[in-house]
């Protein structure tokens, strides 16, 4: 890492950069007197000494670096009784805490019937049980979480995880077309040698290492047109500039939503040519599948490790 960068991502982390609005007026304070938060003097609030108020230099990789937490079925939010329902929003706070971390609500929400992927149509998670039978419909039946005590060990290293760090590769596809995707219908970061290994036990046919969360810390400019698309199972939280952006929470189905930052500007307190924090929550926490998409025509982000 070279001396720019490093001074950049010390800003970050102690908060002087990328939440705020006014980050590139800020006035005074700084090693060069240039005028800005950083340590170059290009009068600009980003590290990459080009001037041009943005971080999309050296400073940009197309690996995601993460945080893979590691549980086995012990834990009382692995492997619940699941009846397939869809994403239930509202069970966090819409906004997190000093640390960066989420910070569990209710086991209570919002309950959104699974999706049909084929044409984004809701449908009720309805079946027979057989010849004569009526016809049964799951909608919150069953708690997806236990509360806040066991949610802590999700996103902290406890006694009831192991932690690794993992990357996730982004790749622009097509070639030059500025539209980056990371796409697995088998994501499992952990091999089955890691970790709490095959887990759960039983019910686990293809041995894979289940039952995990997922982390991310990024920074971003943002740009006009910018979106972030995602999909898979389970939980999946998105915020940005602080605050809840994407609320795909509870266990349920592949499910897909899409962060719209023009649309979603004024609520998430951003505007463009402004460096944010993106933070990234995720889990998969039942058998049988495991899917991880995201698509995103955002070029930039700067990894920030958050412990």
């Amino acid at each position: 890492m070279d001396a720019y960068r490093f001074i950049f991502m010390v800003l970050i982390l102690s908060g002087a950069v990328a939440c705020e609005k006014d980050v590139a007026t800020t006035v005074d304070g700084d090693a060069d007197s240039d005028g800005d938060t950083d340590g170059d003097a290009d009068g600009d609030a980003d590290s990459d000494g080009d001037g041009d108020g943005d971080v999309d230099s050296d400073d940009c990789d197309s690996l995601l670096e993460i945080t893979v937490r590691d549980f086995d079925e012990s834990h009382p939010d692995m492997q619940r009784s699941d009846p397939g329902w869809g994403p239930l929003a509202g069970v966090l706070e819409t906004g997190l805490n000093a640390d960066r971390k989420p910070i569990f609500s209710s086991i209570d929400g919002t309950h959104t019937w699974k999706t049909d992927q084929e044409d984004g149509a809701l449908v009720k998670n309805c079946w027979d049980s057989g010849p004569g039978t009526p016809e049964t419909c799951y909608a919150g039946t069953v708690p997806m979480f236990d509360g806040a005590e066991s949610f802590n060990d999700w996103y902290h290293d406890t006694s009831a995880n192991m932690r690794f760090e993992k990357q996730l590769p982004m790749v622009e596809d097509p070639p030059g077309s500025g539209n980056f995707v990371y796409d697995s219908e088998a994501f499992f970061p952990l091999s089955p040698d890691e970790g709490f290994g095959i887990t759960p036990s039983s019910d686990n046919p293809t041995q894979q290492n289940y039952l995990f969360t997922t982390e991310i810390h990024l920074l971003f400019t943002y740009r006009e047109g910018q979106r972030f698309t995602f999909r898979g199972d389970d939980d999946l939280w998105i915020f940005v500039n602080g605050k809840m952006a994407l609320d795909l929470g509870g266990m349920h189905l592949p499910f897909t939503g899409t962060l719209d930052f023009d649309a979603q500007a004024e609520d998430l307190g951003i505007a463009p040519g402004y460096i944010y924090n993106m933070d990234i929550f995720h889990a998969e926490r039942r058998t049988v599948g495991s899917n991880f998409r995201i698509e995103t025509n955002i070029s930039c982000f700067i990894p920030v490790v958050i412990e």
